[in-house]
């Protein structure tokens, strides 16, 4: 037989080594804190091999398709945020603690229960009467005093088994223990108990719950108190005779004082054992343990823990998403660590055009696949469309691909990959707002068809539903206020065109009359035409303010933006960066493609911008113009569409003060201004009304260090944006 030593080893290895509770706890006080840091989440993590390996193996896996592997477990904890690392943490420790033991019928789990609880509430009680001063530990030690026994049965089933019939025989359990394995569930407790780094002390109180009276009697009071509450336990309804001995011999105590603590033990067991959902059986109870309702109401417990997990983490998450990308983000994570699924597609519902659009997150791997799916609601005949249409989950598995009768299926079967897929229908306030798809894991696991798996599928796509719908309503909401707002901006405007192309009329007839009295080749002629068409385009603005809630009619045409910008720096050049401090660098993308757009709206764009940052630094700086090739889908955070695929980007970044943080957020509403006096405050505005009709995306980042920075999105070709609900 192996030495002790060996035996620890091997269970050091284990992979049923239980997650540490005080982890457990600890991470949850802490991700609950509003300060708290991520740094303080792996700190704790570290403590529990078995919590950090799942952690550095879901942040690994083919779901978040990273090129690099997370090997250090603060990278990891940072990426995976602390709702995650809170929901991995407990649908791991108590799958831990279960997963073996649900399957072993032979496991009497309900006395278990019981026994546990009774020392646990017979120390406490002891623990005040003789004014112990940390009662919670005394309860925390005696639940704990029989943990040896599960993680026996957890790594050496088949020796337990032995054991109880050794032990029905009329064999000292801790004796049999020791002649089959080699240690007893007293040893095994205490060393795990210790490898959790909890109180030593609660550790002896594992160890010698079963000692002889004479070796207790020399200890500190937690080992006396919870050998007796052991004691107590064992009783029962038989003999209280030798425990009303050993009560006085241990700690001095009454006939009277065991009988007060004796009273309603068994209620609040049963109470306590009601109130977290655990079956108890009391020794009274004699009819056969291994009845499949031990391992039916294990298999309910995880499910409750599962649901908490997903309202707790999920619809946290949910609250938060400020965005749809987040919102994606929140449920891929959620379906990943509840159900261990990799590939998961979001079809959205249109239902101005009904069509289903495909999405995800922009962390899932099929992004940009996924924005070329789109099917009609109103002519196919997909399983797809059928689900959202009926309201009902439909799977389909690899072996029935070539059976399926719409191709938009088997493709969709076939990019899943795996075992099959999974159709789950989301709804929102009786509409429906798309489908959820789900690749069914290869790996052997918990059935999504089954009633408890598609009963949380279903609750978490309606999550997901009513999250995307508020946030479109929210959406359309806002855009209401900005029409309101700019008809607002537009009455005004109306007010001052007149009379502002009254003099611009002015202005430009005594350009003429000086350009007719310059001889015919003098050199000012040139620069005077420059100046009448700068005039007439703001004669043409001014124009366009009449109209301002409405969009203007755009001259589309194939544009070099890189040749344009450089027209319209070098004009700058010589007005708003003439005679001062600032600086322009162009940085132009060689490779940048040409794309159909307004010009004169581009034009308009980038001089907003460049104004504004040369408003800004008024002591001098630098403003920084570059192009670049937009390739990839990307979900824009700003004002404009939302995704942005096989376009450009222009970006003005100045390396002024930064803006404030009040400022940043509306800084795309009008009358919004930090210039003081003789500033409208509608340049930006005009800019995201402008950006908006190019089916282009805007955004903005500053900061005191780095300045300021617009960053234009703009297609290559016009293409319709978003979703309409």
């Amino acid at each position: 037989m192996d030495s002790k030593d060996t035996l620890y080893a091997r269970l050091e290895r284990s992979k049923n080594l239980p997650a540490l509770p005080q982890v457990l706890l600890k991470l949850i006080e802490t991700c609950d804190k509003d300060d708290m840091h991520l740094s303080e989440l792996s700190q704790i993590i570290i403590k529990d091999p078995s919590i950090s390996s799942r952690v550095l193996a879901l942040v690994n896996s083919a779901y978040f398709g990273l090129n690099n592997r997370f090997s250090n477990l603060d990278q990891a904890v940072v990426y995976l945020g602390a709702d995650t690392i809170k929901n991995i943490s407990l649908t791991a420790s108590v799958e831990q603690v279960f997963s073996k033991l649900r399957k072993n019928e032979q496991f009497p789990m309900s006395r278990f229960w019981w026994d546990s609880f009774t020392t646990a509430i017979y120390a406490k009680r002891i623990a005040r009467q003789i004014a112990y001063v940390n009662m919670e530990e005394a309860y925390l030690a005696g639940l704990l005093h029989d943990l040896g026994q599960l993680l026996l049965w957890m790594n050496f089933a088949q020796e337990c088994m032995a054991i109880q019939d050794l032990v029905a025989g009329g064999t000292v359990r801790c004796s049999a223990e020791e002649e089959q394995i080699g240690i007893n569930h007293c040893e095994a407790g205490a060393w795990l108990v210790r490898k959790w780094k909890l109180n030593s002390f609660i550790a002896d109180t594992i160890l010698y719950h079963h000692a002889s009276l004479e070796q207790v009697k020399g200890a500190f009071p937690l080992v006396k108190l919870v050998y007796l509450a052991e004691k107590f336990g064992q009783v029962g309804g038989g003999d209280w005779e030798p425990a009303y001995d050993v009560g006085a011999e241990l700690l001095g105590l009454g006939a009277g004082q065991i009988d007060e603590l004796r009273s309603g033990v068994e209620e609040e067991i049963k109470g306590v054992a009601e109130s977290l959902g655990i079956k108890v059986k009391p020794p009274s109870e004699t009819t056969d343990e291994h009845l499949p309702e031990s391992t039916a109401h294990d298999q309910d417990l995880l499910r409750q823990v599962k649901n908490y997990s997903l309202l707790h983490g999920l619809l946290g998450g949910l609250v938060q998403a400020e965005s749809r990308d987040a919102i994606f983000k929140v449920i891929e994570q959620a379906l990943s660590i509840l159900f261990d699924v990799e590939t998961i597609f979001f079809f959205l519902h249109d239902f101005e055009q009904q069509k289903l659009y495909g999405c995800g997150s922009t962390g899932n791997s099929h992004n940009q696949q996924l924005q070329d799916l789109v099917l009609s609601v109103e002519e196919s005949t997909s399983l797809l469309v059928k689900s959202m249409r009926e309201k009902k989950s439909i799977s389909c598995l690899q072996d029935a691909k070539h059976h399926l009768d719409n191709l938009a299926d088997s493709q969709l079967l076939e990019a899943v990959g795996g075992k099959g897929m999974l159709y789950v229908p989301m709804s929102a306030k009786k509409r429906s707002v798309g489908v959820l798809v789900i690749g069914l894991p290869d790996t052997p696991g918990d059935d999504l068809n089954s009633q408890g798996q598609s009963g949380l599928l279903q609750l978490l796509a309606n999550q997901a539903a009513m999250s995307l719908y508020l946030d479109e309503v929210k959406r359309q909401q806002a855009q209401k206020i900005q029409t309101a707002r700019l008809a607002a901006a537009s009455m005004a405007a109306a007010k001052v065109v007149h009379e502002v192309n009254n003099p611009l009329g002015i202005i430009r007839n005594y350009l003429k009359i000086l350009e007719l009295k310059l001889p015919e080749k003098d050199s000012l002629i040139k620069e005077l035409t420059i100046l009448d068409e700068e005039i007439k385009r703001i004669s043409t603005i001014i124009q366009q303010l009449n109209d301002f809630s409405t969009p203007v009619k755009h001259n589309f045409e194939w544009t070099d933006i890189n040749a344009l910008l450089s027209n319209l720096l070098s004009i700058l050049s010589k007005s708003v960066f003439y005679s001062s401090r600032l600086h322009v660098h162009f940085e132009p993308d060689p490779e940048l493609p040409s794309i159909r757009t307004d010009a004169g709206a581009i034009k308009q764009i980038v001089m907003n911008l460049i104004k504004n940052a040369a408003e800004a630094m008024k002591n001098g700086g630098n403003v920084y113009v570059k192009t670049s090739t937009r390739v990839a889908g990307v979900s824009a955070s700003g004002y404009g569409a939302n995704a942005i695929q096989n376009g450009i980007e222009v970006s003005v970044h100045d390396d002024g003060p930064g803006l404030p943080e009040k400022v940043l957020s509306q800084l795309f509403e009008p009358f919004t201004s930090t210039k003081g006096k003789g500033h409208s405050g509608l340049g930006l505005s005009i800019v995201r009304t402008l950006v908006t009709e190019l089916k282009g995306a805007v955004t903005c980042r500053s900061d005191k260090e780095d300045g300021t920075c617009f960053t234009i999105s703009l297609p290559i070709q016009q293409r319709s944006a978003g979703l309409s609900w």
